[in-house]
């Protein structure tokens, strides 16, 4: 039982799950918008995925809460260097536009853990702006670059995608602030910092209307895709309003993490069902 404990721990604290998420994401993107058998960009999101959240995760501005992890960091770093060499080696595997266009979202990533700013301040520590530049760079990772390696055509349905993934990470990341309210440090003015959690909550609530609202503006619209953001939907507002400042150690990391694999599930489900 510690065995399958200690394995389920590296693979939440490695970034493996987080990883699988994006991954999910990507593969939403591909199928909604007819790209297909584009199996070696979805391994190099993965392992993208790993080196970049590891990268953030453990950098000297999470060093405090990461403490406690010091004992299996040994294998996160191996873990980390090796994702960090397949992408390199992926790389060379896609095309120059593709990595010009994920160009942007790597700086800002970069940017957002190295400090830029005088007084050594980086993008996380602005006040008010963390959860948007995760949503910009999952959005743009998770549609854009897909796409522009896909060829697919970035159009009227491309930029409302855009717009949902942007709205549906940001409600995802709304649990995660919630949790580390006895964490983050007041000069970072998170949302809930700002206007507490159960505004926060109905904050999310309002944003995941929008979120599904768009669909309905798009030029290619099936039963499928309107089932299925029916259904994501539903299961975001439920973790949502479900978080508490007080909850289990995975709620966040492993629960609300596994909603992006949940929604690739159900649309591949409802294909096989329906399509």
């Amino acid at each position: 039982m510690e065995t399958l404990k200690s394995i389920f721990r590296f693979y939440i604290n490695g970034s493996i799950h987080v990883a699988l998420a994006i991954t999910s994401l990507v593969q939403i993107t591909f199928i909604k918008f007819g790209v297909s058998e584009k199996y070696t960009f979805l391994l190099f999101s993965f392992i993208g995925a790993i080196a970049a959240y590891n990268f953030v995760k453990y950098s000297k501005v999470s060093k405090l809460y990461h403490r406690r992890l010091t004992k299996s960091m040994k294998g996160i770093r191996a873990l980390t260097i090796v994702s960090f060499l397949g992408f390199v080696y992926l790389g060379f595997q896609v095309s120059l536009k593709t990595l010009l266009y994920m160009l942007p979202f790597i700086v800002l990533t970069i940017f957002y853990t190295v400090p830029i700013f005088p007084n050594k301040k980086n993008l996380r520590s602005i006040a008010g702006i963390k959860i948007f530049i995760i949503g910009i760079v999952w959005a743009g990772i998770t549609v854009l670059v897909p796409l522009v390696h896909g060829q697919g055509d970035l159009n009227f349905d491309f930029f409302i995608e855009m717009m949902q993934r942007f709205l549906f990470i940001i409600v995802m990341m709304l649990p995660f602030e919630i949790r580390d309210l006895k964490f983050d440090h007041e000069s970072l003015e998170t949302v809930p910092q700002k206007i507490g959690v159960t505004r926060t909550k109905v904050f999310g609530s309002i944003l995941l209307v929008f979120f599904l609202l768009l669909t309905a503006i798009k030029d290619e619209l099936s039963s499928i895709e309107i089932l299925s953001t029916i259904l994501v939907t539903t299961i975001s507002l439920l973790f949502l309003w479900g978080t508490d400042r007080k909850q289990s150690e995975y709620y966040c990391s492993f629960w609300v993490e596994s909603v992006p694999i949940m929604w690739l599930i159900i649309l591949v489900t409802l294909q096989q069902l329906f399509g």
